[in-house]
């Protein structure tokens, strides 16, 4: 405990101060103190609450420019001051200059306070341009946190009394380069504190938007492409890599060429998308796309989407038609596969609340864009149909219903795939305080199989609160839990829940969490509660034990793995900015 006590005794010592007071100190010699010192015997300058500029310790620059903003702030309003102390409050606003204008003391307080032919707001003034012109196109934003551990229960990787200390920091650099383009980076930093630190450029962008738009990113996030049969958002989420898009006008015949978009991971692939309009009233979208696919072996792939209404926009229901089709082929063109998609929506009843679409597809063997949303050699099927189960205007629990059934066999209809039923259900409106709780649960059952899964969410669930009639004076608890089983030939489950308790009268948090994953090779459950306290804006400090370490951190749910057997107790700070 003693060790225990000690690195959290460092690592206080080492960042409360630095949060508190971003400014270096101030030389106990520094003439600042006999300045101050003077306003502050003739009232001009008030102190802290208790009367006091914090007995003999040493002041910051940063509280230096605090009194100095206080006494201008007393001359502006009393209306007068005497030369002497005047002159004393312009030395002190020429020598904190930097420091008032971070503050936000504008050049009209000086005004104000001095007079218009002041030296200090010639200062001020020079200090407020030089921050415009430099500063102000630039942002820093970030993380920054430090945790240490120690080890209670033991295992043969990781012996009891095994201490570690980390840290780590996130700085994000953003700057406007002109009006149509922005630039930012940011650089992680690890391990300082242990001796070994490594520096990672962790995230990087350039975006320009003018004419036309240009992103180069760590973070690729384009739109699906038609029905995803050559590109589907959800299979590839984010790259690093490039994006451009650009209207192509052609101004002699007022034609509009289209919307081009171009896309592309270095190493994967590389795409073109034009969308284009067509229809009297181009009312009818349609889009030719390109792809090199290098992570499927180097082949060219081409696809067709388009999409139209069968209805009329003025009858009561609507129906919609989408098409895609596709072709993939190496270089030779010697083995080209083929795909296809369509999906058939509506709009249906009389206040338009139930939504029904009819998808199906067919992919020959051999298409399988790296992208794509469909695999090689299906035949497929989907229907499903969403509504409304509460009444839209009662305001108790608001529930929504989503059945659907899909039949899956191979390309040349000799053998069956996948065959199932499910129910998706989406539950709002729990408290009208607290809009953001809300709740999901799927089932689906295989009929092929007779595999069933199941999975159930709820999230921020408040109990409690001032807002409670019956529990007034009861603290805010959240609620959330997560929940999935599969019943396959070996089954399993996984579940976390957690409650956080806010303390009413401090700015507190306690968070009990535990988790069971019957996948882990280490422990059948893990269990973890965190104490959170917000001693400053953006800066928290945090204490906990952690038994059975579970791969992510408390309340994110990401990685749900339980790694070790361990038991431990930790604490840390963290800060953002």
């Amino acid at each position: 405990m003693k060790k225990l006590a000690l690195v959290l005794v460092l690592v206080l010592a080492f960042t409360l101060p630095v949060l508190a007071n971003p400014f270096v100190d101030v030389p106990l010699n520094h003439w600042a103190y006999d300045a101050v010192q003077d306003l502050a015997a003739k009232g001009v300058i008030i102190g802290y609450p208790d009367g006091t500029f914090g007995g003999t310790r040493t002041l910051t620059r940063y509280e230096f420019a605090e009194a100095t903003a206080r006494a201008l702030a007393y001359v502006e309003s009393m209306g007068f001051a005497s030369a002497e102390d005047v002159e004393v409050l312009e030395k002190l606003s020429i020598e904190f200059a930097d420091e008032l204008a971070n503050l936000g003391v504008k050049v009209s307080d000086l005004e104000a306070a001095l007079g218009a032919q002041s030296e200090a707001i010639a200062a001020l003034e020079e200090t407020v341009a030089k921050h415009e012109k430099f500063f102000e196109p630039v942002t820093v934003t970030g993380e920054w946190s430090a945790d240490y551990s120690y080890t209670v229960i033991g295992d043969a990787a990781t012996p009891t009394g095994t201490a570690e200390l980390s840290d780590s920091a996130e700085i994000t650099l953003s700057a406007e380069i002109n009006p149509e383009t922005t630039a930012a980076l940011t650089i992680e930093v690890d391990d300082v504190l242990s001796g070994t630190p490594t520096f990672t450029a962790s995230g990087y962008e350039l975006k320009y938007d003018g004419d036309w738009s240009l992103l180069i990113s760590d973070e690729v996030e384009p739109a699906t492409i038609g029905l995803g049969l050559i590109y589907d958002f959800d299979t590839l989420e984010e790259f690093p890599g490039a994006w451009a898009q650009w209207n192509w006008e052609d101004e002699e015949d007022e034609e509009d060429l289209g919307t081009w978009t171009t896309f592309m991971d270095v190493d994967d692939f590389y795409i073109l998308n034009v969308a284009f309009n067509l229809g009297d009233e181009d009312d009818i979208p349609i889009g030719v796309t390109a792809s090199y696919d290098q992570a499927a072996g180097n082949v060219l792939v081409a696809g067709a989407d388009v999409a139209f209404d069968l209805t009329d926009e003025d009858d009561e229901n609507q129906v919609g038609l989408a098409l895609e089709g596709g072709v993939l082929t190496d270089f030779a063109f010697t083995t080209p596969a083929f795909g296809a998609a369509a999906e058939l929506s509506a709009t249906l009843g009389d206040e338009d609340d139930i939504d029904a679409s009819v998808k199906a597809w067919y992919t020959q063997p051999g298409f399988a864009p790296t992208n794509s949303d469909f695999n090689a050699d299906e035949l497929g099927v989907e229907v499903g149909v969403g509504f409304m189960l509460t009444d839209e205007d009662d305001e108790d629990i608001q529930i929504e219903v989503e059945p659907y059934w899909g039949y899956v066999m191979d390309s040349a209809f000799a053998a069956a795939q996948d065959h199932y039923v499910g129910i998706d259900l989406t539950f709002t409106n729990f408290d009208e305080e607290h809009p953001e709780a809300e709740g999901t649960l799927n089932a689906e059952y295989s009929i092929l199989t007779g595999d069933i899964s199941l999975e159930a969410e709820i999230l921020n669930l408040v109990i409690g609160g001032d807002d409670e009639e019956d529990d007034e004076g009861l603290s805010e608890l959240v609620f959330n839990i997560y929940g999935a089983y599969n019943m396959d030939v070996a089954p399993d489950y996984t579940a976390v829940a957690n409650v956080i308790y806010s303390f009413e009268d401090e700015p507190m948090d306690l968070i009990v969490e535990g988790r069971l994953d019957s996948d882990s090779a280490a422990a059948l459950y893990s269990a973890e509660a965190q104490l959170v306290y917000a001693v400053a804006e953006n800066t928290e400090l945090k204490v906990g034990i952690e038994m059975n370490d579970w791969e992510d951190d408390i309340n994110d749910w990401d990685e749900m793995n339980i790694l070790d057997t361990t038991t431990k107790i930790y604490s840390g700070v963290e800060v953002s900015f």
